[in-house]
């Protein structure tokens, strides 16, 4: 059996939009050629990867299997044609880098800065997501090292070393809330406020459920739900709600003085953010020297 990364190209698109027509269009070939590319893999495979409906193909069992290997292929095709293009002088140097929101708005630009300073010729494409986001796209070669403070609970996934910093977590309010000045507030005073809180199910809400828990308390009331960490700060900043936040996604208002972190040791929290890369493949020279140069400074002095 052996797999072309023309064919790869052509399952891919037909898998991800579930038919030959729509696929055709993209790929700027007609559907008759499409067809015969898709029986050629199949034939090749000697599987079926596909069954044929008259709205559209779904992929079987043997399809699936295939599509996290295609994926990988391909991505890696395309890392070793940017990396011939890099040392024949054709091209700058590509590193993906994903990481979460925090690190991507607070950290890693300064410690990008201080890697293009050192003179390194690197173009960085920055990807902005959650851990299962970023877990996802290192498997599928999407990106080429994570940053991130979860333990990414995935096979594809291998943890490289601590970031080398960690960063407070904690209740906040607005400046001009009444407990921003307030010398006699308790957990329980907090805990019976109104708040903004993270979507159900997202990592920092099961975070927030975990520590309050942790106290023998009952979670708080959610006046506002929501997936964004932006907009939680953004309701913390404009509204008398209280929220829970890493200190990252709150910087900038708490410079401008628009939002202050209480103190409640119940709900503090200290975490260690951690690079990955996928456990399968290769790193380009590229991702490989981003790696040796990252260095994130520790805002605590914890790392």
């Amino acid at each position: 059996m052996s797999l072309d990364h023309r064919q790869l190209r052509a399952f891919l698109q037909v898998a991800e939009l579930g038919s030959i027509g729509r696929a055709a269009k993209v790929l700027h070939v007609t559907q008759p050629a499409l067809s015969r590319i898709i029986r050629e893999l199949e034939r090749g495979c000697r599987l079926t990867l596909f069954e044929r409906h008259p709205l559209g193909m779904t992929l079987t069992e043997a399809g699936e299997a295939l599509v996290p290997f295609a994926r990988s292929i391909l991505h890696d095709l395309a890392r070793a044609e940017e990396t011939m293009a890099e040392l024949r002088g054709a091209g700058r140097g590509v590193v993906r880098v994903g990481a979460i929101a925090g690190v991507a708005r607070q950290f890693l630009p300064r410690a990008i800065k201080s890697i293009l300073d050192h003179g390194s010729e690197l173009k960085v494409y920055v990807l902005e997501g959650s851990g299962g986001e970023l877990a996802a796209a290192l498997a599928n070669g999407s990106i080429d090292i994570a940053i991130a403070h979860d333990n990414l609970a995935d096979e594809e996934v291998a943890q490289v070393r601590e970031a080398g910093y960690s960063e407070f977590c904690g209740v906040v309010c607005s400046t001009s809330h009444p407990f921003a000045t307030a010398q006699d507030y308790c957990l329980d005073d907090v805990l019976n406020g109104s708040w903004v809180l993270p979507g159900p199910g997202t990592t920092p809400r099961k975070l927030v459920e975990e520590i309050v828990q942790g106290s023998g308390r009952r979670m708080p009331r959610a006046v506002v739900e929501t997936g964004s960490p932006s907009a939680v700060a953004a309701f913390v900043k404009r509204t008398d709600l209280f929220g829970w936040l890493p200190e990252s996604l709150y910087a900038d208002e708490l410079e401008s003085g628009h939002i202050c972190a209480l103190n409640v040791p119940e709900l503090e929290l200290y975490r260690k953010y951690y690079i990955y890369k996928r456990r399968r493949g290769v790193l380009t020279p590229s991702a490989s020297l981003f790696l040796r140069r990252l260095k994130i400074d520790d805002p605590n002095g914890e790392g």
